[in-house]
């Protein structure tokens, strides 16, 4: 009975380890190729000078609900801000096995298996070790950017072949606006409600 008892209990340990919707961090391979280009130099995102994170939601939640995809593997968190490929090949794409990319597991129950949106976050490296520290100390000297969203259906089984982000595109980096073009764009927004006002 003491067997059988430690039988379940691992059984259930491993199945809640497992029991986690994978999906494919990259950016090349498996039908995807999503080469992410630096609009400052015109160049594409080459190695550790730029990093990127994963993100998920539910379909359809949009932007402002998406989590990024951290996974814990032995005690220790994977899954946070990875690098790109170097050179003229590998230049501008994430690629599994290298700059810590490869597979993620979504830790939401409700994604196991199912439809999930994903998002591919990127940013000079300069700016900070994740997406959110990116994003506050984004300057117009400095880049960061977005991908569009894609759904991809998360691997059902740690056994199955994760699946890779289908659809993803390509995507750039950008500068913040400078004050002076939204000040122009303000003007001209006001400048058209004026005229439609006559």
């Amino acid at each position: 009975m003491k067997k059988i008892l430690v039988t379940l209990t691992a059984g259930l340990l491993a199945c809640s380890v497992f029991g986690q919707g994978s999906v494919l961090f990259a950016t090349r391979g498996g039908g995807v190729d999503a080469r992410v280009r630096d609009s400052l130099t015109g160049l594409f995102a080459d190695g550790t000078a730029y990093s990127a994170q994963l993100y998920y939601s539910a379909p359809g939640a949009g932007e402002g609900s998406m989590q990024p995809v951290v996974t814990t593997s032995g005690g220790s968190t994977v899954g946070n801000a990875v690098t790109f490929g170097t050179g003229g090949t590998l230049g501008g794409y994430i690629v599994s096995g290298l700059g810590g990319a490869g597979i993620r597991y979504v830790s939401d129950p409700a994604r196991f298996g199912a439809p999930t949106d994903f998002q591919v976050r990127a940013w000079q490296a300069s700016l900070g070790s994740t997406w959110e520290i990116a994003l506050n100390n984004w300057s117009g000297s400095t880049v960061l950017g977005k991908s569009a969203i894609v759904t991809v259906t998360t691997s059902a089984s740690a056994i199955q072949t994760a699946p890779p982000l289908t659809g993803l595109a390509a995507f750039t980096l950008d500068p913040v606006p400078e004050p002076s073009v939204i000040a122009l764009g303000a003007i001209g927004l006001v400048g058209l409600l004026w005229r439609r006002r006559k």
